[in-house]
């Protein structure tokens, strides 16, 4: 089994469906971004991407993702 280290490095990583692993997977492909502000469009094509319902993001969730923008930036 994994350490609990590992398993917080997957979900810091994105690879968990946590929600933290989720918003952290669509995170470090906005991080990608040469764009200084993310467009709504933009956001979307990423949460599509990372294989996550950009509509399931609550106002948390987007504060929690602009941390971890803000951490990888």
């Amino acid at each position: 089994m994994f350490e609990a280290w590992q398993l917080a490095m997957m979900e810091d990583y994105g690879l968990m469906d946590t929600n933290t692993g989720l918003i952290n997977r669509v995170a470090r492909r906005l991080a990608k971004s040469a764009n200084d502000v993310i467009e709504t469009e933009e956001f979307r094509a990423a949460c599509y991407q990372s294989g996550v319902d950009p509509d399931s993001f609550t106002q948390k969730d987007l504060e929690q993702l602009q941390r971890k923008l803000n951490e990888l930036s």
